[in-house]
């Protein structure tokens, strides 16, 4: 009899340890399932990364990078109001009380939309000498001529609250810049010739394309800046192997209109390529003098 209960103690025992083992590796089979699913998950995630549908919606859902940021300004000189424009005394008189002048304007260029920060020179009767404008441009792709005026200038008192007075303008274009004037018929467009019937003259236009503005490249003073104040630190810097950084100056000059304008440009889809190529070498301390 007592034989017969140690058997069946050693059974319970048995039984015991095999169902404590039996939950064991239920448990780790469990785990292991989960993580498989986890990975065929994950693989078949990164599978539908390479779909060009879900990487249109994704880049469509993403934040608009900023692009470039340009800084224009201009600078009309005594010739171009007194042949240009043919400004009389009186007319010149109303512009400085009442004219408010270009002084720059900000260009943020972000892959759908532009914003434009003007600031302007107010005239000598107004308290505060500057003030600040923000605009938003959002360009129809299917209209070529779609614009902003981004500042203008009445060169004259209008005669009838309905007629337009002779005026200048800066305007915003998809692509580029335009000084435009709207001048009375016949008045001169450039000291020499006159303006079309309707009035309506360009006195110049700064394309974006930076292919276009080439020709226009002006020595950049923040380079030069820079190179000083890297030499002054002991170290120099390699601009040799790539002419064309993401920081850029264009000016142009028109004597015969009495025209100036600059344009900065911050190419900021070209700075991270710009990043991996500078290079600073320090001056070697062991240099022979």
């Amino acid at each position: 009899m007592d034989i017969l209960w140690q058997a069946v103690g050693v059974s319970l025992i048995v039984f015991f340890v095999f169902f404590v083992l039996a939950r064991h590796w239920q448990r780790l089979l469990r785990q292991q399932s989960l993580t498989i699913r986890h990975l065929a998950q994950r693989v078949s995630n990164l599978e539908e990364m390479a779909d060009p549908e879900l990487r249109r919606r994704l880049s469509e859902a993403a934040p608009v990078p900023l692009e470039q940021v340009l800084t224009f300004s201009l600078r009309l000189g005594e010739r171009f109001w007194r042949e240009t424009l043919r400004m009389t005394e009186e007319s010149r008189k109303f512009i400085r009380e009442f004219g408010a002048f270009l002084g720059s304007a900000k260009l943020e260029r972000w892959r759908s939309h532009t914003v434009a920060t003007i600031t302007e020179i107010l005239p000598d009767r107004k308290t505060s000498g500057w003030q600040t404008r923000t605009l938003d441009f959002y360009p129809d792709p299917d209209r070529r001529d779609d614009s902003l005026t981004l500042w203008e200038l009445a060169l004259a008192r209008a005669e009838l609250s309905s007629e337009r007075p002779p005026s200048i303008e800066l305007v915003l274009l998809a692509d580029a810049l335009e000084l435009r004037g709207h001048l009375e018929p016949g008045a001169s467009r450039n000291g020499h010739g006159a303006a079309p019937a309707d009035g309506n003259v360009t006195f110049f236009r700064v394309p974006f394309d930076l292919a276009l503005l080439a020709e226009f490249r002006d020595a950049n003073p923040l380079t030069a800046d820079a190179e000083e104040d890297a030499g002054a630190n002991g170290a120099t810097v390699s601009t040799s192997a790539n002419p064309s950084s993401w920081q850029a100056v264009y000016f142009d000059r028109n004597d015969a209109l009495g025209i100036e304008w600059q344009l900065r440009v911050r190419d900021l889809g070209k700075k991270a390529e710009w990043d991996r190529w500078r290079i600073l070498e320090s001056a070697s301390p062991f240099a022979s003098d």
